[in-house]
């Protein structure tokens, strides 16, 4: 597994407060092995939902997590930690189940 990140450094390289929050929600998208919902992570964190979603899309917008979208219409955006900038993700039509591809073969 390769080192974990500094995110203190990584928010204040793209001009974020390191909030204990900020960080806390970088270390679960991090740790998980699959991509998150919003609710996911607000529970994990026992955080807002509102307070998550703002920060993942100002994240989301600046390149620090990814987000995706599931198969249906009313799949809820998931989000995962950006360790690589290109790839892609098989997702399952009868569960949701996602799973990121290796490469583009």
């Amino acid at each position: 597994m390769e080192p974990m990140p500094d995110f203190v450094a990584l928010l204040r390289a793209q001009n974020f407060k390191a909030t204990p929050g900020r960080v806390a929600l970088l270390h679960v998208l991090w740790l998980a092995k699959r991509p998150l919902t919003v609710d996911e992570i607000s529970k994990k964190l026992d955080l807002n939902v509102v307070t998550v979603y703002r920060a993942l899309s100002d994240f989301a917008h600046k390149g620090l997590v990814l987000r995706g979208v599931g198969s249906g219409s009313m799949e809820a955006a998931h989000f995962s930690y950006s360790k690589s900038t290109h790839h892609h993700h098989l997702v399952c039509t009868d569960c949701g189940f996602i799973k990121q591809c290796v490469n583009c073969e």
